[in-house]
């Protein structure tokens, strides 16, 4: 095998296919900085303040100009995760596709991890929390629902956009929601399904996912698609030849970041 015949174009854009494909909350989230992420980046996100309105009638037409500042949010692409694998006959591998398993598998592996670490941030960030002065523990499907109209309230009047709302829940309250839904006619219409998506719910796409840390306890995050950035990219993929088999060493490396830029545009519910 000669390592120069390695296609590395081949093996990353393979494994940026299976990464997003089963992804849950990453596809509905702002990714535009993906482009300027590179490993040890920190992608500055400069957003406006909203200038103030003034009566200008009252103001007797004369309207006295103010100075606007920004707001900088640095986004760390700080986490790296990599693979390494022994492949044999890559010459023949690569020609006859026999890597698709394999790169399916890795790819899942890396955007399980992305989504860990975006609901995490998700959690961390929220600038809201929608659970009462008194913790409620989200046992019946009406409580379950109420947790949703919870945080649809803290969320308008928070005046986040009424497009692009979601809730990613775990399993323990999509089972309550979807027990509590299916004799009211709430859930999906056919050809609308996507991947995790069990329900729109008070203007609200519903989102299942197993990847929150907390499992046990039903547990529900609101956000918009702008309220968290995420950029991600496959920075590296090369070869090199096993010293001790006749292999070949395939290496990949991820690389990227989640920040919150819009907390007021996250409200999070965690039963008691």
């Amino acid at each position: 095998m000669s390592v120069a015949n390695f296609i590395p174009e081949v093996w990353a854009a393979g494994v940026i296919t299976a990464f997003t494909k089963d992804q849950v909350v990453i596809p509905s989230l702002n990714t535009a900085y993906t482009g300027d992420a590179t490993r040890g980046n920190t992608v500055n996100i400069i957003s406006s303040v909203t200038p103030t309105i003034t009566d200008y009638k009252l103001a007797g037409r004369i309207v006295e100009p103010e100075d606007l500042d920004s707001t900088k949010v640095a986004l760390l692409i700080d986490q790296e995760k990599a693979f390494s694998v022994y492949i044999d006959d890559i010459d023949q591998a690569q020609a006859a596709g026999s890597f698709d398993d394999w790169v399916s598998v890795a790819g899942r592996a890396l955007g399980e991890d992305a989504e860990e670490t975006v609901l995490a941030a998700l959690l961390a960030g929220a600038g809201v929390n929608a659970q009462a002065a008194t913790p409620v523990a989200v046992t019946t499907p009406e409580l379950a629902k109420d947790a949703i109209l919870a945080i649809r309230e803290a969320m308008a009047k928070s005046k986040v956009p009424t497009a692009g709302r979601y809730i990613a829940v775990n399993p323990a309250m999509a089972t309550l929601l979807i027990s509590g839904l299916a004799s009211s006619g709430s859930g999906l219409g056919e050809g609308e399904l996507r991947n995790g998506q069990i329900a729109r719910l008070y203007g609200m796409t519903i989102l299942e996912t197993p990847l929150f840390a907390e499992a046990a306890k039903p547990v529900a995050v609101g956000y918009h698609e702008a309220s968290l950035a995420f950029v991600q990219q496959i920075n590296t993929v090369e070869s090199s030849r096993a010293h001790d088999r006749f292999s070949d060493i395939l290496k990949g490396l991820s690389v990227y970041g989640a920040k919150v830029v819009l907390p007021t545009a996250v409200v999070k519910y965690v039963s008691a």
